[in-house]
């Protein structure tokens, strides 16, 4: 196998990382079916066929009342039609039911006058304003949103509240959805401790890679199935890494796979499986590895925690949205102008922290921070946004648009 860690040879641009992971083509994981109740934000696996009208009947739109249309002005009550209460004979000409919102239209009904435009006098019903009425207004027809057999919703579709009403409304009380795919996320270093851990002996920092990486992919969707920190030796490595791949859909590093001395990460990888993409164009995120642990998706995230976030974004979060099952998803991407003068490096991909804003006109702008280091997390949460000075770009002048990628999903 060619060492895909040296650390010579050119930087893969954020196009080729990209068409790498998406070269994987992950199925996605296995399926279950849900109560419709459990079934919010999940991804639909099968597709969901109408087998029931909507509406499942004629029914009126306006509390009103309903008739034939024969260019009357005054009506005969004859009875009332109620939502769960319809009535039940035939309606003849010149006759008219009461009739609320929902409730069946009546047999020998075909148009519906609301109440405001009623004047009521005993047994009869005068049509305030005759000249307005059309024959079939305020009537919702039986089908005419959904008709039996239609195919309402694809695999691949995330199930939000919309979905999941109409999914109601068409009598589905269970639902076929993806399963959660299970993640396991690991940071690498003897120097990392637990939240919590005793810190007393030797210089140590406390993990958040794993508790921020976790977060970001629960948010998403995924079950976590395991973190833990690697030790710096070979042997324990490869145990932590083999162990996480037989429980998991993907796997996680963070730090582990620079140049350094210590990093043991892509030898125990090296063992494990391979690597078939590494070191990318971008800051922040250059020292990121892409690979499989046998049939299982590696990343191999860099260390510094802004680093591993924004790595997560741009190239974790398309291959997971696969696994998901979400056929359609694309990056959210916005322009807006951009207030101050940018610099970056020419041949790399820079994702600036920023703050966006909108006026009263609806245009978007966008402001630089001044702390731009990967170590700094408070940067990315004081941060709404990333900006995007493309490679072949050194700088950027104010006032100049600028393409910017919320940052909603991930902080």
């Amino acid at each position: 196998m060619s060492d895909c860690f040296g650390s010579s040879g050119a930087l893969l641009s954020v196009s080729e990382m990209l068409a790498h992971i998406t070269a994987a083509s992950p199925m996605p994981v296995g399926s279950e079916r849900v109560p419709l109740s459990q079934a919010v934000d999940r991804i639909l696996a099968e597709p969901l066929v109408a087998t029931l009208s909507l509406p499942r009947y004629t029914a009126s739109a306006m509390d009103g009342i309903a008739f034939c249309h024969q260019g009357q002005t005054r009506l005969g009550l004859v009875g009332e039609a109620l939502a769960g209460h319809p009535f039940n004979a035939e309606v003849a000409p010149g006759e008219a039911v009461a009739i609320t919102t929902g409730a069946p239209l009546p047999a020998g009904c075909d148009t519906v006058v609301m109440a405001e435009d009623i004047i009521v006098r005993g047994a009869w019903a005068e049509l305030s304003h005759p000249e307005a009425v059309r024959r079939g207004q305020n009537i919702r027809h039986a089908g005419e949103e959904i008709a039996i057999g239609d195919h309402v919703f694809a695999p691949g579709t995330l199930l939000g509240p919309a979905q999941l009403g109409m999914a109601a409304s068409l009598g589905h009380e269970y639902i076929d959805v993806h399963r959660r795919p299970r993640v396991a996320i690991f940071s690498s270093g003897d120097e990392l401790r637990r939240a919590g851990a005793n810190d007393d002996t030797a210089p140590s920092l406390f993990d958040a890679n794993a508790f921020s990486l976790a977060a970001c992919l629960k948010r998403w969707g995924a079950e976590i199935v395991m973190t833990d920190i690697l030790p710096d030796s070979l042997e324990g490595s490869v145990a932590g890494l083999s162990s996480a791949s037989q429980q998991a859909d993907l796997v996680i590093t963070s730090g582990g796979v620079s140049a350094g001395q210590a990093d043991l990460v892509r030898a125990a990888i090296q063992q494990l499986g391979q690597v078939t993409s590494w070191r990318v164009a971008m800051r922040p995120g250059k020292p990121m590895a892409f690979g499989h642990i046998g049939q299982v998706p590696f990343f191999g995230l860099p260390g510094n925690p802004v680093a591993a976030l924004v790595t997560l974004m741009q190239f974790v979060q398309p291959l997971f949205r696969q696994l998901c099952g979400m056929v359609h998803w694309k990056p959210v991407r916005w322009h807006a102008i951009n207030e101050q003068p940018l610099k970056g490096r020419y041949g790399r991909l820079d994702l600036l922290r920023g703050r966006y804003h909108v006026n009263a006109q609806g245009v978007i702008s966008v402001s630089v921070l001044k702390e731009q280091g990967s170590h700094r997390l408070s940067s990315l949460y004081d941060a709404n946004c990333l900006i995007e000075l493309p490679a072949d770009m050194a700088a950027c002048d104010a006032g100049a648009p600028v393409t910017i990628q919320p940052l909603g999903e991930l902080i």
